[in-house]
């Protein structure tokens, strides 16, 4: 059976997969302790999702193991880039991969299905409850990073992971990977706002990740200062790892940086555009999870930061728009008043 089932994975081009049983999971106790201490924010359904984290069988009736496989996003394997030099972290510039790596994942299940009639299936990323990380370790992966993120020694982390759950039994098809971090902190250091508070601990409210995609609301004065890296997003404590940089190299930074003036345009269309014309440049990719008044905030940040002051009205305009972002606009002509001219 394992046979059938790692001939097929070949075959749809996963090359890093592995399975294991739907046991407890190994960091439910860490999950709700972190919810408890309010570090996930604003993401409430993390919270109203738990019960089905902590039994898989609520999704999938007498679900019994976990097919987990792995898809690398460097380079992107469905490259779009509506926006084109706005700096967007890595896995966010192609298609929704929750839409394609969906689609590959169910065509593997319906194949299991023929292969095995009277056995369930059902695949998942990570828009579904699963606490995806801690399969892929007990499915041999690789380990969780002192960034929180699943790393593999010649893989790096810069990868999506899925899972089909089934009524199949499966065991363990790898043994667990060992820590490798050791004693290297390049990920805390690195991280501008201080969100990994200790190692594999994120602060989701101080994560330039969650502030630029997650958060209702304009990050604080004391965060919005300490991002100048990135619109959408944010990649730093996974760039920064060096078993990324092992993995993926000179592949990890562009070879001719954007621009002043090409993100400058970027922020001017953001910033011009309608909210029906942001959702409109930005279906199809993962940037259509933020609203068009978030997309706006992340404008008016990043070019204040950035002292684009070639964008005063346009960022007086925002502000009048959306009253919520009053203060922020308020804010950013301040600061931009304040930078020195080149």
């Amino acid at each position: 059976m394992t046979e059938q089932i790692e001939a097929l994975l070949k075959s749809h081009g996963f090359d890093h997969f592995g399975w294991t049983g739907l046991e407890k999971p190994l960091s439910l106790s860490i999950y709700k302790q972190w919810i408890d201490e309010g570090l996930h924010g604003e993401m409430e359904y993390l919270r109203r999702h738990l019960a089905d984290k902590e039994n898989p069988s609520n999704l999938l009736a007498r679900a019994s193991s976990a097919i987990v496989v792995t898809r690398s996003y460097l380079p992107h394997p469905r490259p779009h880039a509506p926006l084109k030099a706005a700096p967007v972290a890595l896995y966010a510039r192609g298609e929704d991969y929750h839409r394609w790596f969906r689609e590959e994942l169910e065509s593997v299940a319906r194949e299991l299905k023929s292969l095995f009639p009277s056995e369930a299936f059902l695949t998942a990323t990570d828009s579904m409850p699963v606490l995806e990380r801690d399969l892929a370790y007990r499915a041999g992966l690789g380990w969780i990073g002192k960034n929180t993120c699943l790393i593999h020694e010649k893989r790096g982390s810069l990868f999506f992971i899925g899972e089909i759950l089934t009524t199949l039994q499966l065991t363990a098809s790898l043994e667990p990977q060992p820590d490798r971090c050791g004693t290297c902190t390049r990920c805390l250091d690195a991280c501008p706002t201080g969100a990994l508070v200790a190692p594999r601990k994120l602060d989701a409210r101080k994560c330039i990740s969650y502030t630029t995609i997650e958060s209702k609301s304009p990050p604080e004065p004391g965060l919005r200062e300490l991002n100048s890296s990135f619109y959408y997003g944010c990649d730093i404590c996974q760039t920064v790892c060096p078993w990324n940089v092992k993995a993926h190299g000179a592949a990890l930074a562009p070879s001719t940086p954007a621009s002043r003036d090409e993100i400058l345009a970027d922020l001017r269309l953001v910033l011009r555009s309608s909210g029906n014309q942001l959702e409109k440049l930005f279906l199809g990719t993962p940037l259509r999870r933020a609203s068009p008044r978030h997309h706006k905030t992340n404008a008016i940040v990043l070019a204040a930061n950035l002292g684009l002051a070639e964008l005063t009205e346009e960022i007086k305009t925002a502000a009048e728009q959306y009253p919520q972002l009053a203060e922020l606009g308020a804010w950013a002509l301040q600061k931009i008043s304040r930078a020195p001219t080149s």
